[in-house]
């Protein structure tokens, strides 16, 4: 009889050497494999939006072409007469981030990637007026987590790419208040599952490593970090750990 592990094994592309192009991998194997490499990634970011246009609506197009499922061509139509412009996105941006997190759902897994893609483009576009939204957007995924998600390795990766994005393109912002962004993803850091808590510990590294010092020092931002899991705490300590090592290094050389 085969064990629960196994009974939950699907076959996956074989990226190992070996003469099988396809082997079946368990869950958890699966999850190993989930790489989300936004901030080490050598890859260029695109600098600017097309002439005239947004990285918001230059992410709507191109998606429209990768993706034919019914609910995103349907979530494309009615989009596109609102983000013409960006003045007319910086206008509309309650209701099109409002559209944007009622799309989150299991039910519309098929769209679930340009979804989160295109709130990483929004908060690129909003910078500093994408804050608010944090919160928000920190309890849509663990409800998206909590029916189902957790369980869909190829989301999961798809899920924290897309919140590394948003951490990156607005670390500028969010390390002047370390203390709000521990507060608005407290859910999610919380999530009971130890994958989840690395990945949200990746995502809080890199903002610590970028933090002034003076955000360091506060003590409010260390008892807020202290709200981690006992596995998201060691891997959050592991990656500071790294990071303090390497900005000695540096300065010794200076």
């Amino acid at each position: 009889m085969a064990t629960p592990s196994q009974a939950q094994a699907v076959k996956s592309l074989n990226k190992s050497p070996g003469r099988r192009r396809f082997v079946f991998k368990t869950f958890s194997q699966r999850v190993e494999d989930i790489e989300i490499d936004v901030f080490r990634s050598l890859d260029k970011v695109k600098a600017e939006p097309s002439e005239g246009s947004s990285f918001f609506r230059d992410c709507l197009i191109e998606w429209r072409e990768l993706n034919t499922a019914e609910d995103f061509i349907s979530f494309y139509e009615e989009m596109m007469p609102l983000v013409q412009t960006l003045p007319l996105i910086l206008l509309q941006k309650e209701l099109i981030f409002s559209k944007l997190l009622s799309r989150l759902q299991i039910k519309a897994r098929l769209s679930l990637e340009p979804i989160l893609r295109l709130l990483a483009a929004l908060s690129r576009d909003l910078l500093v007026d994408f804050i608010p939204f944090l919160p928000r957007i920190a309890d849509s995924l663990v409800s998206l987590l909590e029916n189902g998600v957790d369980r869909e390795p190829e989301i999961i990766e798809q899920t924290f790419t897309s919140w590394s994005y948003i951490m990156m393109y607005l670390q500028k912002y969010l390390i002047r208040d370390l203390v709000y962004v521990l507060k608005a993803t407290i859910k999610l850091r919380y999530y009971p599952k130890d994958y989840v808590q690395e990945f949200m510990a990746e995502a809080v590294s890199f903002l610590l490593r970028n933090a002034p010092a003076e955000q360091l020092q506060g003590g409010k931002t260390i008892l807020h970090c202290l709200s981690l899991s006992i596995i998201g705490m060691s891997h959050l300590f592991l990656l500071t750990w790294k990071i303090k090592v390497k900005r000695t290094e540096q300065s010794a050389c200076m």
